[in-house]
């Protein structure tokens, strides 16, 4: 899904370049970045042509996409999963990012156990045409706590059940009619692969690459509010994307001098601050 590519591709631009050119002695090419989907393509709701498209771009980068793979067991060495050949492949591995779905909040077992409601297998309660508990029209359920059916658990969702709901109270209270049931209106799709890389599908409409990056970002501009913020944020990106520049290091004085003794002594430490450590930062 979207979250595990964009992390998967965050991770491995992170490691080839912000990493590379603050630490003097890391090898990107030690860093290993494995993105595992379960399904035959990336991104399935954008269709196969972005999914390829995104696969293409994610293995440029140097990450290593696994498909049809189902991971089997986790633990702190790594990683086994299944291929659909029945074979099984264990990944060495001490950091490992969950990306696969939503689950409901524990609040939906509470309001089940309180009012009979159903919930469906990820957690989420199932609601009424209008978002409301059955048999409890005061109550609304939306977002990622709710399942209706066609509504994927995106921010989109979330956003148009709050405005609808906003608006069946303030009928109530205004005693006018009762706006016509929930109806989600999907907006389309974007998903960030790495810097200027991006892929979207608004309707029929299907971007690749920097235009869809651009699209990206002024679609998330749209939403911050005030005209400040949103050129406060906008410099603040800019700057970020031109310079390569992540990092928040901090650096004491006791730091410098420590490594500058050590490289004096010729310890063939190699600049590292302290015994065992394979990294320093940059002068």
């Amino acid at each position: 899904g979207p979250t595990g590519v964009e992390m998967a591709g965050q991770i491995r631009e992170l490691a080839t370049s912000t990493l590379r050119n603050e630490f003097r002695t890391f090898d990107p090419s030690t860093a290993r970045v494995v993105l595992i989907d379960g399904a035959p393509q990336v991104l399935p709701p954008f269709g196969p042509e972005l999914g390829a498209a995104t696969q293409r771009a994610l293995e440029k980068l140097g990450v290593e996409v696994k498909l049809n793979a189902i991971v089997t067991d986790l633990t702190k060495e790594g990683v086994t999963i299944k291929l659909t050949d029945g074979t099984q492949e264990f990944i060495p591995s001490s950091c490992k990012v969950w990306a696969a779905g939503v689950k409901g909040s524990e609040l939906g077992k509470v309001l089940a156990d309180q009012t009979g409601a159903e919930l469906d297998r990820a957690g989420r309660v199932v609601v009424e045409e209008n978002l409301t508990l059955p048999g409890h029209p005061e109550v609304f359920v939306i977002g990622d706590m709710a399942f209706v059916p066609g509504v994927p658990g995106v921010a989109q969702g979330a956003i148009q059940g709050a405005r609808y709901a906003a608006d069946l109270i303030n009928s109530r209270i205004q005693h006018t009619a009762a706006p016509q049931p929930f109806a989600y209106k999907d907006k389309g799709s974007m998903a960030t692969i790495a810097k200027f890389k991006a892929v979207a599908l608004i309707g029929k409409v299907r971007l690749t690459g920097f235009l869809a990056w651009v699209a990206w970002l002024f679609l998330h501009l749209l939403y911050i509010a005030g005209f400040k913020q949103r050129v406060t944020t906008l410099l603040s990106w800019a700057l970020t994307f031109l310079s390569n520049g992540r990092s928040q290091l901090v650096v004491t004085n006791q730091q410098m001098v420590g490594r500058l003794a050590l490289e004096k002594l010729g310890t063939n430490v190699s600049g590292r601050l302290i015994e065992g450590d394979d990294v320093a930062p940059r002068e």
